[in-house]
C-alpha cells in the first residue's frame, strides 16, 4: 500500500528506488489550458520488480481529458465504531458531489454507480492476462443498478450537494461518532419501487428531508440483491449523465447487458466512457494486491482506505488555484491537521495542500479542488468525516 512519487526531468523521465515487489506504475499532470484545467493521466499496472533489475524503463502512455465542473469531493462508506467498542456501524454512507466550476451545473438525470469487482482486493473476473477485459473497449461496468436525480436540481459555482445511500436519519442519536443525514437540505437515495427495498438499508428517510429529494433508482433485470451495496471498504464509484437515452432507458437496454463473469445474478450495464462525469477508485489497506476497475480515462490511481472508523475519501484543495482567486485573500485557513490515526501503518491523512478546506469555506472562501483524474493525487484519507466539523 506504499506510494512512491517523483517528478519528471526535462526528458519526461522520473526515476525511482524501491524494494522487489509488484507495482502500479502511474504518470499525471494538470496544466490550465486557456483557463480550463486538462489532465494528462497514464497507468501501467502488475509491474514485477525484482532484486536483479538495473535501469530498467517503463514507459507510460497518457490521456488527456478536461476537468469537470462536477466533482466527487468526498465519499463516506466505512462507518464507525459503535458506542460501547463492541464492532463498527456501517449504514450510514454518504457522498458530496462539488461544482468545482465558474457556471451553473445541472444533476438532473445524473446517474451513481459503482464497478465490479464490488471490493478491490476480491477475485475480479474482468481481468485476463493481468489486463481489464474492457480496457480497450470504452466502457465502465455499472453493477447492480443505478440511482439518479430525476427532478432539476443546480449548483452554482462553490455548491454542494450531500446525497445519503443508505438511511437518511440523524444515526448520532444511536452512535456519537456517526453523522446526522436528517437535513433539509440533503437528498438521499430512496425509490422502494425500484426493487432496491431492504429496509435494513433503507428505512423511511426523516421527515426533515422532502419527498422532491428522494433519488430514483432501477436494479437491473436479473440482480438478486435487493440493496445498492457499495462497498464498505474499497469501492470503484462513479458518476455519469447519459447522453440520448434518459436513466430508464439506459438501464432497460439489453444490448448494453454485461454479466460479471457468466454469474446470472451478477448483472452489470456497460457505461461508455465519455458518459463518466466523475469517479473514485478506493483500496482497503493492507490489501496490497488490490486491483484497479477503473481505466485511466476514469482514474488513474487509488486512495488508501481503513474503514470502521469514521474516516473518509475527502479530495484534496489545488492550491494555486484557491489562492488565485482574489476574494479568498484573508479567508483561507492553513496548517490542515485532523490529528493521526490510531491504526499502525496508515498514513496519509493530510492534504497536501496544507489547506483546510472545511475551515476555510466556513471563513467564506471559495475552494478549488484538484482534479487529475488520479486519486493517487486528487484525494487523502480524512480522519473525520466533514458532516461532523
Amino acid at each position: 500500500g506504499s506510494v512512491n512519487t517523483a517528478a519528471t526531468n526535462a526528458s519526461g523521465a522520473a526515476t525511482f528506488t524501491v524494494v522487489a515487489g509488484i507495482y502500479d506504475v502511474s504518470a499525471s499532470e494538470l496544466r490550465l489550458v486557456d483557463e480550463d484545467f486538462v489532465a494528462f493521466n497514464g497507468i501501467k499496472s502488475g509491474i514485477t520488480v525484482t532484486d536483479a533489475w538495473t535501469d530498467e524503463v517503463i514507459s507510460v502512455n497518457v490521456i488527456k481529458t478536461t476537468q469537470a465542473p462536477l466533482v466527487i469531493k468526498e465519499l463516506y462508506t466505512g462507518g464507525c465504531q459503535k458506542n460501547d467498542g463492541s464492532g463498527s456501524f456501517q449504514r450510514d454512507p454518504y457522498i458530496i458531489l462539488y461544482n468545482n466550476s465558474n457556471k451553473n451545473v445541472s444533476l438532473q438525470n445524473l446517474c451513481f454507480a459503482f464497478a465490479f469487482s464490488l471490493n478491490g482486493h476480491a477475485t475480479n473476473n474482468y481481468y485476463l492476462d493481468g489486463t481489464l477485459l474492457y480496457a480497450n473497449e470504452g466502457w465502465i461496468p455499472s453493477a447492480y443498478g443505478i440511482f439518479w436525480f430525476e427532478n432539476e436540481v443546480t449548483l452554482a459555482p462553490g455548491e454542494q450537494v450531500v446525497v445519503a445511500v443508505n438511511a437518511a436519519i440523524d444515526h448520532t442519536l444511536t452512535y456519537n461518532q456517526s453523522v446526522n443525514l436528517a437535513n433539509a437540505d440533503y437528498y438521499c437515495m430512496y425509490d422502494t419501487k425500484s426493487g432496491f427495498s431492504n429496509t435494513t438499508y433503507y428505512p423511511a428517510p426523516s421527515e426533515e428531508i422532502p419527498s422532491s429529494h428522494y433519488l430514483k433508482g432501477y436494479r437491473y433485470a436479473g440482480v438478486s440483491s435487493n440493496a445498492w451495496t457499495l462497498s464498505v471498504n474499497s469501492p470503484a464509484f462513479f458518476i455519469f449523465s447519459p447522453e440520448g437515452v434518459t436513466p430508464d432507458e439506459f438501464a432497460n437496454d439489453d444490448t448494453r447487458k454485461d454479466l460479471y463473469g457468466g454469474a446470472a445474478a451478477q448483472v452489470a450495464r456497460k457505461v461508455p466512457v465519455e458518459w463518466i462525469v466523475d469517479g473514485v477508485e478506493v483500496f482497503m489497506y493492507g490489501q496490497p494486491a488490490s486491483r484497479k476497475r477503473f481505466t485511466e480515462i476514469v482514474d488513474a490511481g487509488n486512495v488508501w482506505f481503513a474503514n470502521e472508523n469514521g474516516y473518509t475519501a475527502y479530495r484534496n484543495v489545488n492550491k494555486e488555484a484557491t489562492e488565485a482567486i482574489p476574494g479568498n485573500a484573508g479567508k483561507i485557513v492553513y496548517n490542515y491537521s485532523l490529528g493521526t490515526n490510531d491504526i499502525i501503518g496508515v498514513n496519509g491523512t493530510t492534504d497536501p495542500s496544507g489547506i483546510d478546506a472545511e475551515a476555510s469555506i466556513r471563513n467564506g472562501a471559495r475552494i478549488i479542488y484538484k482534479d487529475t483524474n488520479n486519486s493517487t493525487n486528487d484525494f487523502h484519507q480524512r480522519s473525520r468525516a466533514s458532516l461532523r466539523d
